[in-house]
């Protein structure tokens, strides 16, 4: 995208952490923004910021798993604003155990939240987005769980791979929509993901309070998320596909893709052999 003001940007999860920062840094740039959080009073506190600073901002509450309440939301936003330029499907969640001790309500929560939510993001906002003229955008939080795998976090990994491939699939789709997409992959940042237990539905589990002290203890040294989101902006102004808070974490990728390689080296050796 060329130009941010006067346009119009959509977070989920927008209450805290990195949505938090993507709702600052697009209202920085003189974008009205529609803030969904689970919890309200949280989007409630960030309005009053961006409102504080003299900008245009709702906050509504939203569960990103309902469906039903995804769609109101999206109705609410367009009724409001009239257009959607940035959409960023943000909400997350995760549980730490090792897969053999993780239980079907894990599962199914983690799936919800981070698989579900942007498929029903997606699904309430793009038809509406594409009849729009000009440019658009949609940017969907992964992390760099999406990119190599991680020990202990089984479900959060495989909901992360799949957003990955969910925009890369909409950004190559891109000539049948006239949608760019972006897919942020952030390492380490202080969020309060880790917590997220706190907000879990009935239907999975309900809230779940257990604290992991060491996971606490490595966020908090994590990077400011009002620098990720400032990231994110630039990045949605440059049209990047990928987006990398951490450049260390290369090393992730380098060695799932060297295994790759190494496979279809493999295979090359069998083909020749025959």
């Amino acid at each position: 995208m060329r130009e941010l003001a006067g346009k119009v940007a959509v977070i989920t999860g927008g209450g805290s952490g990195i949505g938090r920062g993507m709702a600052h840094a697009f209202a920085d740039s003189g974008m009205r923004v529609a803030i969904g959080d689970i919890e309200p009073a949280a989007g409630e506190s960030v309005r009053a910021e961006i409102e504080g600073k003299g900008g245009d901002c709702t906050a509504e509450r939203l569960d990103v798993v309902d469906r039903e309440a995804v769609q109101r939301f999206a109705d609410a936003v367009f009724e409001r604003f009239g257009a959607v330029h940035v959409l960023c499907n943000n909400a997350g969640v995760v549980t730490f155990d090792l897969m053999d001790e993780i239980t079907d309500a894990d599962w199914r929560w983690v799936i919800g939240v981070n698989l579900e939510g942007v498929v029903n993001g997606l699904q309430a906002f793009l038809p509406r987005m594409k009849a729009q003229e000009g440019e658009k955008h949609v940017v969907n939080t992964a992390s760099i769980a999406g990119i190599g795998p991680h020990e202990g976090i089984a479900p959060y990994v495989a909901t992360k791979y799949a957003v990955v491939g969910i925009s890369e699939t909409l950004r190559a789709e891109r000539p049948h929509h006239g949608i760019g997409c972006s897919v942020l992959c952030p390492g380490n940042v202080q969020t309060q993901i880790v917590a997220s237990g706190r907000n879990r539905q009935d239907t999975v589990g309900g809230p779940d309070h257990r604290v992991h002290p060491d996971v606490q203890s490595q966020i908090a040294q994590g990077m400011d998320p009002m620098e990720v989101g400032r990231i994110v902006r630039q990045a949605v102004l440059d049209d990047d596909l990928y987006i990398f808070t951490h450049p260390e974490t290369r090393e992730i990728f380098d060695a799932r893709f060297a295994a790759i390689r190494a496979a279809y080296d493999k295979a090359d050796a069998r083909a020749g052999d025959a």
